[in-house]
């Protein structure tokens, strides 16, 4: 099991990508190709860390104090969280709001003076998703120009932010949906395990609507 220990020792060390490893571990869906993104950054497992920090403590802690700083600090009103090439990054954007929004929404009432700064992050987080999310319902950033690449970091997301309520309220919760379930039977192994997760965690897409004709009635004698 993931320690807070741990969590703290690999932060500390800036041994970012060891902290995804072992997140995964304990149950994160995080696929390679995202896993080596994120590993490149601080802010991905320190909100990946948080996330994890909130579900092992019952209020805030020192450690999930610094994380919120550093993850406060790193969201930019209107673009979200910048990759190292400077360009707004959906990927460590929707990390940082699900760590964020898991830290309001369990911990808020014992956050004091954290809570309106973790609240403005996290709310310029979801404004900058939903910046980035396109006609047809799928996330993506510069860096995402494949297809195959919308899809896998639209997946990520869905698994990630589908029971954010700020996420529903402000994304095409639905349009995003449908646009993963349409997807799924050629999308690769990777991408079809985090539909599935998504798919459980947020609402199903309703089913078209079927006509259901009406029997016929006998005529009446006259």
């Amino acid at each position: 099991m993931l320690s807070i220990q741990l969590i703290d020792k690999t932060l500390q060390a800036r041994d970012h990508d060891r902290l995804l490893r072992e997140l995964c571990r304990n149950g994160l869906v995080l696929p390679l190709p995202l896993r080596v993104r994120m590993g490149g950054s601080p802010i991905g497992a320190a909100a990946l860390g948080l996330r994890r920090l909130v579900e092992l403590t019952y209020g805030p802690t020192a450690l999930s104090r610094e994380l919120t700083g550093l993850l406060v600090r790193a969201v930019q009103p209107g673009l979200g969280v910048l990759d190292a090439e400077g360009q707004p990054c959906p990927v460590l954007t929707a990390a940082v709001a699900a760590g964020l929004g898991r830290l309001v929404r369990d911990h808020g009432p014992l956050l004091g003076e954290s809570l309106g700064p973790a609240e403005s992050a996290h709310h310029h987080a979801i404004e900058a998703l939903e910046r980035m999310q396109d006609p047809d319902g799928l996330l993506a950033g510069r860096a995402d120009r494949s297809a195959s690449d919308r899809l896998l970091v639209s997946a990520f997301i869905a698994y990630l932010l589908l029971d954010d309520p700020a996420f529903a309220a402000r994304c095409r919760r639905h349009a995003l949906l449908t646009a993963l379930e349409e997807a799924l039977d050629t999308a690769d192994t990777a991408t079809a395990d985090l539909i599935e997760m998504a798919r459980m965690s947020g609402p199903t897409v309703p089913a078209p609507a079927v006509p259901n004709p009406q029997p016929e009635l006998p005529a009446l004698a006259a």
